[in-house]
């Protein structure tokens, strides 16, 4: 009897888990879809800068509502924009007309640090 109470257990919380990773991949995916057609809108000379380094940090709640603190957020999300060739002296930096922009967003689950979602593309000026 109680082998069967452990099994039932076990499986119940494997079941919870994979729901629970699974509502964390759709939300990343969703997280990094919104940031990405953000800086997309933007534009290929309005989009700042932003370093694999020091990157872009936004936090957000288990709703996808921004938080202002980490400690209150379920995801982190990162946002870099690197440029192959930028204006020299420029403050902020700037890209050139024929730079390509990498565009790299990451999804962290904010209890682990685990990487659970990343999404890249370019930017490249239109010519005008």
């Amino acid at each position: 009897m109680s082998t069967c109470v452990a099994a039932m257990v076990s499986t119940l919380s494997f079941s919870q888990n994979m729901t629970t990773q699974s509502i964390d991949m759709g939300v990343a995916y969703n997280l990094a879809r919104q940031t990405m057609e953000t800086v997309k809108q933007t534009g290929f000379a309005n989009t700042a800068e932003a370093s694999v380094a020091a990157p872009v940090t936004t936090y957000y709640d288990g709703n996808m509502n921004s938080v202002v603190s980490g400690s209150l957020a379920r995801y982190k999300v990162t946002l870099s924009v690197v440029s192959s060739t930028t204006v020299s002296g420029s403050s902020p930096v700037q890209p050139t007309t024929d730079a390509l922009r990498t565009v790299t967003v990451k999804v962290f689950l904010q209890s682990t640090s685990a990487l659970i979602y990343r999404m890249d593309s370019y930017l490249v000026n239109n010519g005008t």
